[in-house]
This record gives structure tokens, C-alpha cells and sequence, in this order.
């Protein structure tokens, strides 16, 4: 099928009359929101809020989560203390040798003995 100039022309007048598509707004698991709301959760606790209260607060937002499982999710968001203390304190794994313990190395002339 051959197109004429007009035709064409007609085609790309209406291709831009059509209307912007919007992007999708990003949609979070309930982990990636509980890491996110995390400083909040965490701000609640401080003013007294359990974590059952806590819960029951976000439910009523439409955040669908069991205590249990907040719990579980806002220790996966905390960045790991514990672990970041133990790495600070142990030696590290490979030692440098100090200046003391090296030694040189003074190459000597070849001989002709085997």
C-alpha cells in the first residue's frame, strides 16, 4: 500500500494530537516501604508505640502487615551495629609487615660452580 503526501501528512497530524503517556508511578513490596518508613517506625517507638500499635497504625493506611512480620522487615532494614563493631575491632587479616621485620635481598655475581 503506497501512501501519498497528504495521507502521510494526515498520519502525523494526528500521531501529534495524541496525548502524552504517563509513567507509572513505582509500586514497593511491603519490605522496601517498612525500610523506607523505617525512621518513622523507629521515631514512634521512641514516643512509646509498640510494635502491635505500630502495625495496627499502618494497616489502617493500607499497609497490610502482621507484628511479626514488621519485626522481621525493620530488623532487615537497621543497618547491621553488631556486625560493624566486630569488623572494627578485629585485626585485620592480613597484616602489613613492619619495617623492622624486612629484609633485603643483595644479589651476587653468577658462578661457574654447580
Amino acid at each position: 500500500m503506497k501512501l501519498t503526501p497528504e495521507k502521510i501528512e494526515t498520519i502525523a497530524a494526528k500521531l501529534r494530537e495524541l496525548p502524552p503517556i504517563e509513567k507509572p508511578k513505582p509500586e514497593f513490596s511491603k519490605q522496601e516501604a517498612v525500610k523506607l518508613l523505617s525512621k518513622e517506625i523507629v521515631a514512634m517507638q521512641k514516643r512509646g508505640y509498640t510494635l502491635v500499635q505500630i502495625s495496627e497504625a499502618l494497616r489502617g493506611e493500607g499497609l497490610n502487615i502482621a507484628t511479626p512480620t514488621l519485626k522481621t522487615y525493620l530488623q532487615k532494614a537497621r543497618p547491621a551495629r553488631k556486625a560493624s563493631v566486630a569488623k572494627t575491632s578485629e585485626a585485620p587479616a592480613h597484616p602489613e609487615p613492619s619495617k623492622s621485620a624486612s629484609r633485603s635481598f643483595t644479589p651476587k655475581a653468577d658462578s661457574d660452580e654447580i
